[in-house]
């Protein structure tokens, strides 16, 4: 990384200070460095992985959400369908937050404004193609109110907003989307422009001038889905169309691409998350599976057989040396990735196996629905899948997890 860009980074850092936290939580807690959603609860976790305390919300079958810290790591948001929550490292319980701002959703670098992206009232662009209203609202008047329209993000395809999950897709659904592309996002710079997710759910990486609210498209390159915001929310890195990993300035909005020297190609990459002191990449890329998942039957309702073997590489943003840091057989899908000083951290989503046997051997019947009760016995299980950057070492430190993030501590 260029000097100019780590300086950069540094002032933000100082610059950087959270929306005011949760009633009754601590300021700071050393032992927190992780949240996730464990056994349906939001619980906060330590440097291991391992629980430390839980705050809610609590999660009933099929509801989703995204965890996020704020910049200096004293306010943890968790942004459901159903309302937006805020605790922080000192475990109190999570409180909600007035008004319904969905999951797509961002603090403006000065925290003055949060935006949210309404999937409700689509404004048609062309055929088939549909832009959303982005709201903006002052943090200080978050009581409940809309908040002005500040435009018309995006090109998406109608009806980009509804999928049928079932089984692993629904559990990778939860945090992380659908695969392949991940959900929407936004990414405020520090000017007046607003990155977003540009084509969900093809490529390119939109801007709306919030003052103006006149869209364009960045990036059209650019693959946000896997992309992530640096710990001090002054970069964004992600892959594109090409090949490269692409690190754009949000102050200066100049870009730099890394090519990742690997032997047999990167593969796709499904996930990307910064190192705690911003140096760094970790980059999740899928390729084939080893063991495919293959139905013998005609299902009687659609079965997601995909599957892929993991690799975690390093990415060093000063030397662009990368490294092969470890590999997993057969899983669905990574649907978050967070990082700490001496581990990495994923929630690992397991294929449809259990249910492809069942098929394949008779166990289900042939008018059977996705929804019969009956076929929850089917539902893969995830887990926290811990990577020691220093020694390799991998291990699954817990089961029934999603939403893996790491908390900024500097």
């Amino acid at each position: 990384m260029h000097p100019r860009i780590t300086r950069l980074a540094l002032l933000a850092a100082l610059l950087i200070t959270a929306l005011p936290p949760a009633t009754g939580c601590a300021q700071d807690s050393g032992d927190v460095r992780l949240a996730y959603v464990h056994a349906d609860t939001v619980t906060l976790a330590g440097a291991d992985g391992s629980p430390v305390t839980t705050t809610g919300p609590a999660f009933s079958y099929g509801q989703g959400a995204r965890l996020f810290w704020t910049a200096d790591g004293r306010t943890l948001y968790i942004a459901r369908d159903d309302g937006l929550y805020a605790t922080g490292p000192g475990g109190a319980a999570a409180a909600q937050v007035p008004g319904s701002y969905g999951r797509t959703l961002a603090v403006a670098q000065d925290r003055s404004a949060l935006y949210y992206l309404e999937s409700a009232d689509p404004q048609p662009v062309e055929e088939g193609i549909v832009s959303f209203p982005v709201y903006a609202i002052p943090t200080d008047q978050m009581q409940g109110g809309r908040g002005r329209l500040a435009g018309y993000f995006g090109r998406f395809q109608a009806g980009a907003t509804r999928a049928d999950l079932t089984f692993a897709a629904a559990l990778y659904a939860r945090d992380g989307g659908l695969l392949n592309t991940g959900r929407p996002n936004l990414w405020p710079t520090y000017g007046v422009n607003l990155f977003g997710t540009c084509c969900f759910p093809n490529p390119g990486l939109g801007m709306l001038h919030v003052g103006l609210g006149e869209y364009s498209v960045f990036d059209g390159t650019f693959l946000p889905g896997a992309a992530a915001a640096s710990s001090t929310r002054t970069h964004l890195a992600g892959p594109t169309t090409g090949g490269t990993i692409r690190v754009i300035d949000l102050i200066t909005a100049g870009t730099r691409d890394y090519t990742l020297e690997v032997a047999g190609g990167l593969g796709d990459v499904e996930r990307i998350t910064w190192s705690p002191d911003d140096t760094a990449l970790y980059i999740l890329a899928r390729f084939n599976p080893g063991a495919p998942l293959a139905l013998d039957i005609e299902p009687p309702f659609p079965v997601d057989t995909r599957s892929a073997n993991i690799v975690l590489y390093r990415l060093n943003l000063v030397t662009e040396q990368v490294r092969e840091l470890a590999w997993r057989p057969d899983v669905y899908g990574v649907s978050s990735l967070a990082a700490t000083d001496r581990y990495v951290f994923a929630a690992v989503v397991e294929p449809n196996f259990a249910l492809v046997n069942a098929l394949n051997s008779g166990q289900v019947a042939a008018d059977a629905l996705s929804t019969d009760p009956a076929l929850a016995a089917y539902m893969p299980p995830t887990h926290l899948w811990r990577v020691d950057i220093e020694t390799g070492e991998v291990l699954d430190v817990l089961d029934d997890v999603w939403g893996v993030v790491a908390r900024p501590i500097r």
